[in-house]
């Protein structure tokens, strides 16, 4: 708005000295208007440099493809560059990267979930005349061209996906899309530096459905390991129990047996297993012989062993307390 400003003033300025030149050639004597007439005729055309860009100022990233009667004649910059005005017609190119915001798409996944997606365009001129010089000519407006480009990649490959496929291979569709949009944009003289997706929303139902199925992955993997623990706990109490004899055995239950009589409960209830199992022991004993269990039954009191010890334990410290 400054540099506008300044240029109405300047022009303000040369008109008001042209008026007052003509004012001068039309009262002055014959040599007084020679020398108006000169100095008209030199602002005139400074003034011409100016107005119709006879004279560019290009920066050191900045080209300009000059035409000639509609041909291509030659590539200008950086610094002074002369176009010669009415047959002569400069179109400026950058050499900076440049960077397309890919405008928002609704994109919908192989297993048919509409995706929102944001993507990025980082790309660049060659600073070689030949690509100067397709930029301008092999495309009629490279942005443009290569924001249709990724907005169709978009669609074609993420249509090939699930959601989760997405989600998880992200650098890998960047990658496919650079590596495609680099094939076609080389024609044009542009080089591709990167796509990238930079934005990715997902429908909260489905972002909460997600949650759900992770959840319940966890509690199904807890479950799995709690009863692994259990199945080595029952291993480590068969391998215990192998080396005792039946006298050990029936000690250690007597023991327990005893405990449980000092209890302040009278009542207790055992599993109908383990009360069965243990009038089987005690007709042996009631016998008069020597009990011999089978493996079975040493097993089955090696399991119940530790349960029938622990309500012991538990009885025995309410007692004290």
């Amino acid at each position: 708005m400054e540099e506008q400003s300044l240029k109405n003033l300047l022009f303000a300025i040369v008109l008001f000295v042209c008026l007052f030149l003509l004012a001068l050639f039309f009262i002055s004597d014959t040599k007084t208007k020679q020398i108006v007439l000169i100095v008209l005729i030199v602002i005139a055309f400074v003034y011409s440099l100016f107005k119709f860009n006879i004279i560019l100022q290009l920066k050191d990233y900045e080209r300009a493809v000059i035409f000639r009667f509609g041909k291509v004649n030659r590539v200008g910059g950086p610094g002074w560059t002369i176009v010669l005005p009415f047959i002569e017609k400069p179109n400026l190119v950058t050499l900076r990267t440049q960077v397309i915001d890919v405008p928002t798409q609704q994109i919908i996944t192989k297993d048919n979930i509409k995706l929102t997606i944001d993507a990025v365009v980082f790309i660049s001129i060659d600073s070689n005349k030949e690509s100067v010089i397709n930029s301008i000519v092999k495309v009629e407006d490279y942005k443009k061209a290569a924001t249709f480009y990724v907005i169709a990649m978009l669609r074609d490959i993420l249509g090939e996906f699930d959601l989760v496929d997405v989600i998880s291979n992200t650098e890998s569709i960047n990658k496919r899309m650079t590596e495609s949009l680099k094939e076609i944009a080389k024609d044009w003289g542009v080089r591709v530096n990167s796509v990238e997706m930079k934005d990715l929303q997902i429908p909260e139902e489905i972002v909460d459905s997600m949650h759900k199925q992770k959840a319940a992955v966890q509690k199904k993997l807890a479950i799995f390991e709690e009863a692994e623990s259990e199945k080595a706990k029952i291993n480590a109490i068969r391998e215990a129990t192998e080396n005792l004899s039946d006298k050990t055995i029936l000690y250690y239950y007597i023991k327990a047996l005893e405990k449980l009589g000092e209890g302040q409960s009278s009542k207790i209830i055992f599993p109908m297993e383990l009360t069965s199992l243990l009038n089987s022991v005690s007709q042996k004993i009631n016998s008069g012989r020597t009990p011999r269990l089978s493996q079975n039954e040493k097993e089955k009191l090696a399991e119940y062993l530790p349960v029938v010890q622990d309500f012991v334990e538990g009885k025995g410290k309410k007692r004290k307390s």
